[in-house]
C-alpha cells in the first residue's frame, strides 16, 4: 500500500504524521519505509535518530509512505501521487489552510482519480471556535474528512526525535486510529 502525504504547503505536519504513522505501521508489524521527497530531509533525519526505515529503491514494503515537497508543480509530487493508494491530504483549521486544501485534494483527485483520497485535520485545538466549525468546513473540500482529526500535542513534535516512546497513551491511541481508519481504506 502505497500513502503519500499531501498539502500545497509547508507546516501543516505532513512530515511528522508521515512519521508518526510509520512507527504505527512499524509497531503493527508491517514493513513500512518512507521515500523522503521533501528538500528539509526531515523524515529522512528522524528515521535515522531512532532507527525506522528510509524507502530503498528496489526494496517492497507492506507500507510505502510517501512525504512530498509543499509544491504541487514538483515532479516528485506528482509521481508520489500517481502511485499512491491513499493520498492524505493535510490541513489545520485554519482557512487560509483550508483553501489550499481544497486547491490540493482537487489536484490529487486529477492526478490520480483511483486513489483515496481524504482529508486530515492535523494540530486540532478541542474545544475551540476552530475546532468547532471543522464538520462544517470540512463540507467546502473536495475529499471527505477522515476522523479522527489529529491533535495539538507537543509529544507529537518531540516523536520526531524519539520516536513512539516519546508519546503520551492518548497521543498513541489516536495515531492509531488514524492508522486504522488508513488501513480500512486500503482494502
Amino acid at each position: 500500500m502505497n500513502i503519500t502525504m499531501l498539502a500545497k504547503k509547508g507546516g501543516v505536519g505532513k512530515t511528522t504524521l508521515g512519521l508518526l504513522l510509520h512507527e504505527a505501521f512499524r509497531n503493527a508489524g508491517k514493513s513500512v519505509a518512507i521515500r523522503d521527497w521533501d528538500a528539509q530531509g526531515t523524515s529522512s533525519k528522524a528515521l535515522k535518530t531512532f532507527g525506522g526505515t528510509a524507502a530503498e529503491v528496489d526494496q517492497v514494503y507492506d507500507v510505502l509512505l510517501y512525504d512530498t515537497p509543499p509544491n504541487l508543480e514538483h515532479t516528485a509530487t506528482s509521481y508520489a501521487v500517481q502511485q499512491a493508494d491513499i493520498i492524505v491530504v493535510l490541513t489545520s483549521p485554519s482557512p487560509a489552510d483550508l483553501w489550499e486544501a481544497d486547491e490540493t485534494a482537487r489536484f490529487a483527485s486529477d492526478k490520480n482519480p483511483h486513489a483515496a483520497i481524504r482529508l486530515v485535520f492535523n494540530r486540532v485545538r478541542k474545544g475551540t471556535r476552530l475546532a468547532r466549525l471543522i464538520p462544517k468546513s470540512a463540507e467546502d473540500i473536495s475529499a471527505p474528512a477522515l476522523e479522527p482529526y489529529i491533535s495539538y500535542r507537543e509529544c507529537y513534535q518531540a516523536a520526531l526525535g524519539r520516536g513512539w516512546q516519546a508519546l503520551d497513551g492518548p497521543a498513541r491511541e489516536e495515531v492509531l486510529q488514524v492508522t486504522v481508519a488508513l488501513l480500512s481504506l486500503g482494502k
